[in-house]
């Protein structure tokens, strides 16, 4: 009974010292705990077993959501430190500040101070750069992560970026069994049949795809490109380019250029570019400004951010087979005849100069749209960085610290969209906006505004307007 007592009363004193404690919190720090609530009660509901297709009873995985929120929270804290003023951000964050602003006003506060348009100019550049290096290293992640480890991709991902690629998938799987060492430059290999038989299907010999028969190194290598009868492949090992590049030019008989293979690669993903981002950029001027489509002013520049993006992602693509071809024919295996074709291959090779070189293609895009693209690959990014174990949702410990986060980044981001919308940015800013204010949200209003204060177009002209304008003349 004593024991009893003693817990309920350190609950009641906790309760009571948390109480106070909310009596001196800002309303930002109320509203965040009482969103930490409804985060907890939305995770829980989403975390409910349910009936799978297999007929057992198993939870929802959370794990993707989890990382979404995660990545948008963390953005929206950068933004915060880096843009949002020093007064408005310790009234959200610190409760000190608060205490002291209570006592008495702080003129200092309400001052800008000296060189704030120069601090936020430095903040801006720190901002892009910092979108490019994120999504930089991303990308370098999942396409790394393509090549070998497709699993931990999401499917639809691995399909968009193989349909894009355009290769063949028993070439992938040559090149998964080359990182395991079982597919080695110069022994025969159970594996051998993958890449004789795409060399057959290609038009070339099959012997092409044989590694007993390809040479390991560079030295030496040219007496068994005569005999295979492979050119342009002097002083190199190594499968030979022709059959990594595209099936387009060996049409046109350019099968053994890799700058040919670059522009014919460019050129086709850029045509499938412009028809994804064609209705990106213009679905929302068909939907907010129907009219403004036969605008110059206004639809000139949507083609134009259309083909600046086809550029960027054409030029993604484009990019990685010429890293791949300066590493393993141009240069680099040049420089060193003497090391094994078998690392220019292999996944610290040609693979992870590719992955390290795409990514750079960011800088074409837009600086505003650098920001949701790199919040885009994140959460894929840092999936394909956890142990397997931990997205399984097996692991104790994981599925705990997932739930933490879940809560905290979600309950995060339910406080900034209400107290400090300006450090939320696209789909994070306007998703959020319109779930805790509705039509109240600030694009709703202005869009209204727009409505409202646009002049209505007559559908035909009076009769009379002509003949008054003629008399008045006159």
């Amino acid at each position: 009974m004593a024991s009893t007592f003693q817990r309920r009363a350190t609950v009641l004193s906790l309760a009571a010292q948390a109480c106070s404690g909310m009596s001196n919190s800002t309303p930002s720090q109320k509203a965040f705990l009482s969103n930490i609530l409804s985060s907890t009660i939305a995770l829980l509901l989403l975390q409910r077993t349910r009936l799978s297709k297999a007929g057992s009873r198993q939870p929802f995985s959370t794990v993707g959501l989890t990382l979404l929120f995660f990545c948008r929270a963390t953005d929206a804290i950068v933004q915060h430190f880096l843009f949002v003023p020093s007064a408005r951000g310790a009234d959200l964050f610190n409760i000190s500040a608060n205490r002291s602003k209570s006592v008495g006003p702080s003129t200092d506060l309400l001052l800008p101070a000296e060189g704030d348009g120069k601090t936020k100019k430095y903040n801006r550049r720190i901002a892009v750069w910092l979108d490019a290096v994120v999504f930089w290293a991303c990308s370098a992640r999942i396409m790394w992560c393509f090549f070998y480890q497709p699993h931990r991709l999401p499917p639809s991902y691995v399909k968009w970026i193989s349909s894009l690629a355009n290769l063949d998938k028993r070439l992938l799987d040559a090149l998964r069994v080359m990182r395991s060492k079982e597919w080695v430059y110069g022994h025969s290999s159970s594996h051998s049949h993958l890449l004789m038989s795409y060399a057959k299907d290609r038009g070339y010999p099959s012997s092409w795809g044989n590694p007993h028969v390809l040479p390991a190194c560079g030295t030496g290598a040219d007496v068994v490109w005569k005999a295979l009868g492979v050119p342009g492949r002097g002083g190199v090992g190594g499968l030979p380019c022709e059959l990594l590049h595209s099936r387009v030019t060996t049409r046109w008989g350019l099968d053994n250029s890799c700058l040919a293979n670059v522009g014919v690669r460019f050129s086709l993903a850029f045509i499938e570019a412009m028809a994804l981002y064609l209705p990106v950029h213009f679905l929302p001027l068909l939907f907010t400004r129907p009219s403004s489509i036969f605008q110059r002013h206004r639809a000139i520049p949507a083609l134009l951010a259309a083909i600046r993006s086809a550029t960027f992602l054409s030029t993604f693509l484009s990019s990685y087979f010429f890293a791949a071809c300066l590493t393993r024919t141009l240069v680099l295996a040049k420089l060193f005849p003497w090391i094994p074709h078998d690392v220019w291959d292999g996944p610290y090779g040609s693979i992870l100069v590719g992955s390290l070189t795409c990514g750079w293609s960011i800088l074409i895009e837009n600086t505003r749209r650098r920001g949701e693209m790199a919040l885009y690959v994140l959460p894929r990014a840092v999936k394909a960085l956890l142990p397997a174990k931990w997205t399984a949702g097996n692991h104790v410990g994981a599925r705990l610290a997932e739930r933490i986060v879940f809560v905290l980044s979600l309950a995060s981001l339910l406080t900034l969209a209400v107290h400090e919308p300006e450090s939320l940015r696209g789909l994070s800013r306007w998703t959020l906006a319109f779930v805790m204010k509705g039509s109240n949200a600030d694009f709703w209003k202005k869009r209204k505004e727009q409505i409202e204060t646009c002049p209505q177009t007559p559908i035909s002209p009076p009769s009379n307007s002509i003949s008054t304008q003629s008399v008045d003349r006159l």
